[in-house]
């Protein structure tokens, strides 16, 4: 895997005046990944369409259909917006009474090592 510097997301300006950057590209596309993930379709200005959506869960049922339909906007917003940084293995929403959790099991694009990201929130 590519070592170096590479920048932080969300992008941030450090006390020294130089952009934060993270040390490896696995936690740069994590926090990709995350960004992706926790923002709302159209939320960004000048990208519309960027975001899977995962905060509206919230605010919506957690039946059958609520669920299928958040893993299915997820994994089209992962294809879509990190398809050349990740390679997308599975995406897995489910709620336990008022716990949502999402589970996505990636690869970092040209690595064999796989990864996760959980994302878990009680709506209570």
């Amino acid at each position: 895997m590519s070592e170096g510097r590479h920048l932080a997301f969300p992008f941030g300006i450090g006390s020294d005046g130089r952009s934060l950057g993270v040390d490896t590209r696995d936690k740069q596309v994590l926090q990709e990944l995350e960004q992706l993930v926790l923002t709302n379709p159209g939320e960004r200005l000048f990208l519309p369409a960027f975001g899977g959506g995962a905060t509206r869960l919230l605010f919506e049922s957690t039946d059958d259909n609520t669920i299928s339909i958040a893993k299915a906007t997820l994994t089209q917003a992962i294809q879509t917006w990190l398809a050349d940084r990740v390679d997308l293995l599975n995406v897995d929403v489910s709620s336990s009474g008022s716990m949502i959790s999402i589970v996505i099991t990636y690869q970092v694009a040209g690595s064999s090592s796989t990864s996760q990201a959980v994302f878990q929130r009680s709506n209570s």
